[in-house]
């Protein structure tokens, strides 16, 4: 059996199809890291701590890609939370674009390198 990696990285996910303001795709991408953050420290799982631990004592490894899609978005927030991974998926408000309707727009994804590649590997960098 192959030793599984212990490194660990963040992905955030953005939609590319939405054509956000530079601005808009930091934000809604600070959203998401932060919210993953937030939500593991609020969390019981200790997978979960044990993973964001390792990750403040590392490089705080992030990289941002995208999809070209909402229907994309949902089934990578899926495939994430049936995997088991810390997952936060970001709904804009649309109170400075997309006419006031709420909008997914990012996701972020923190784990294990290896895991995580399994899931956003294929995904172009933003």
């Amino acid at each position: 059996m192959e030793k599984k990696s212990s490194e660990t990285k963040m992905v955030i996910v953005m939609r590319k199809d939405l054509n956000m303001t530079k601005g808009k795709y930091v934000a809604q991408g600070s959203h998401a890291a932060l919210g993953v953050v937030l939500d593991i420290q609020k969390s019981q799982s200790v997978h979960h701590h044990m993973i964001l631990n390792k990750w403040l004592n590392e490089s705080y490894v992030k990289v941002c890609v995208f999809v070209k899609s909402l229907e994309e978005l949902h089934e990578l927030n899926k495939n994430a939370i049936d995997q088991g991974e810390a997952v936060k998926l970001i709904t804009d408000n649309g109170l400075t674009m997309f006419n006031g309707e709420k909008t997914d727009t990012c996701l972020a994804i923190l784990g294990y390198r290896e895991d995580v590649d399994k899931l956003t590997g294929h995904l172009r960098l933003l």
